[in-house]
């Protein structure tokens, strides 16, 4: 698309397939096309608690995701300089937890989960609340983040709960 039919629209809802398509209400609204035999298997997902629980032994939640500036590993993202690109692999701490726990903004930590334990530098990361903890999946040759997951699935759609898993944080 041109930045000047961007303008002059006010921008155009993706997917968007040439200068003359005025792009798409929805990004699957084929799938609501006569031409799909079947309707999307959208469904209410209830509400159900990790699996995991936090206690007084693993009091901070994990969450395993990915980062943008490590996007697909580094693949497409690794070969450019950039503000964001942090490089390797860390765990996110709320500065209150690095404080709680006694372990410093750059220093190396031992993280604890039931089923094993990894360690990793620390950085403080001020955009995550007290009690969550973040660390990406991207580095499994220099920590292997998924030593820590619970390997819990939802029973409908069979996805693994790697995003909620209770741990605890040590000084190393």
């Amino acid at each position: 698309m041109s930045y000047a039919r961007l303008e002059e629209l006010g921008g155009i809802q993706w997917p968007c397939a040439d200068e003359s398509d005025p792009g798409q209400k929805f990004l699957h609204g084929r799938l609501w096309d006569d031409v799909v035999e079947y309707r999307a298997p959208f469904q209410v997902v209830e509400h159900s608690p990790p699996v995991d629980l936090l206690d007084d032994d693993f009091p901070l939640r994990l969450t395993t995701g990915r980062r943008l500036e490590s996007y697909n590993t580094g693949v497409q993202s690794g070969g450019f300089s950039s503000p964001l690109h942090v490089g390797g692999e860390a765990i996110l701490l709320a500065p209150a937890d690095g404080e709680r726990y006694g372990v410093a903004d750059g220093a190396r930590a031992r993280i604890v989960s039931r089923r094993g334990s990894v360690e990793a530098p620390v950085r403080y990361d001020s955009t995550l609340r007290p009690g969550l903890a973040f660390m990406n999946l991207h580095f499994p040759d220099l920590v292997a983040t998924n030593m820590l997951t619970i390997d819990a699935t939802d029973p409908k759609s069979g996805t693994a709960e790697f995003k909620a898993t209770a741990i605890r944080i040590e000084a190393v």
